[in-house]
């Protein structure tokens, strides 16, 4: 009975501590390609001094929990090996004595085949005003019904206060800041059938666009996204065909920033690429 007795006490402390808080506001938005994963905390009660955070990753496999750094909220996690895993976010805050948890699961498997083509045309014989792009089927095969396409389009504001040089050459963690993932700066949407692998927009103004091409599997719950920059000044030069190329490996780094020869088990390296961004993996 006193046992029952102190669950109850225990457990009427800690709703009382937690009503002192009020986490309402807290957003945990999630983002990959393929392997590579980025997740975006943001809210009002972060701007409380007494708050703070910290993301970890556990792994189902190997039954580790491993603590991963961020930087202005985002954190950049790149899974080797298909399998399991889960982020958590922790969220305390120190001044009132109260936290809570929000978390997100993971399923890595493989997208082979997926990739993305684009054409610049003209419809008024004088700029390359609008585009035709085609998404491939990726991993889907004849009768699998699991696999879905989705395409977006983002141009807003932000995205027209960049030149043409920095919003093509800026890392993806940067760009991240200058469109809103919503709505708000959504142009184009279409999905989940087939009809969404094939792009086209006549871009109504000159400025820059975000294409992102996602495929998507429903009874995995998985999918991977590519982002494809356009940026629409009225150009007059030939039409041409752009498909997505990868940035290659030029170092490899601990969490302390010193330079490794091989990714460790067990550890996070830090991958720097020849387009200036950088990758967290855990091994």
């Amino acid at each position: 009975m006193k046992r029952i007795l102190m669950l109850l006490m225990l457990l009427v402390s800690l709703a009382t501590a937690n009503a002192k808080c009020d986490w309402s506001s807290l957003k945990l938005q999630q983002w990959n390609e393929r392997n590579y994963y980025k997740w975006y905390v943001s809210g009002k009660v972060l701007d409380d001094t007494c708050v703070d955070y910290m993301f970890m990753v556990y792994d189902f496999q190997t039954k580790k929990v491993d603590t991963v750094e961020s930087f202005r909220g985002i954190c950049e996690v790149q899974f080797n090996k298909k399998g399991k895993y889960k982020m958590y976010l922790k969220v305390w805050d120190k001044c009132k004595k109260c936290d809570t948890a929000l978390y997100r699961e993971v399923n890595i498997i493989y997208f082979p085949k997926c990739n993305y083509t684009y054409n610049l045309k003209s419809t008024n014989g004088k700029c390359l005003d609008s585009m035709v792009g085609e998404m491939s089927l990726g991993p889907w095969i004849k009768g699998d019904t699991c696999w879905q396409w989705y395409s977006y389009i983002w141009n807003g504001p932000m995205l027209d206060s960049l030149d043409k040089k920095t919003f093509q050459t800026m890392s993806e963690y940067d760009l991240w800041m200058y469109y809103d993932f919503n709505d708000s700066d959504l142009v184009h949407y279409d999905g989940p059938t087939n009809s969404a692998r094939l792009i086209k927009y006549k871009f109504p103004h000159k400025g820059n666009y975000l294409v992102a091409t996602q495929w998507y599997n429903k009874c995995l719950d998985q999918d991977t996204f590519f982002f494809t920059r356009i940026s629409y000044d009225c150009t007059t030069s030939g039409i041409k065909t752009v498909t997505k190329g990868e940035p290659k490996v030029i170092g490899m780094f601990d969490m302390m920033g010193r330079p490794v020869n091989y990714a460790r088990e067990n550890e996070i390296t830090i991958y720097l690429y020849s387009d200036g961004t950088t990758r967290k993996v855990f091994k």
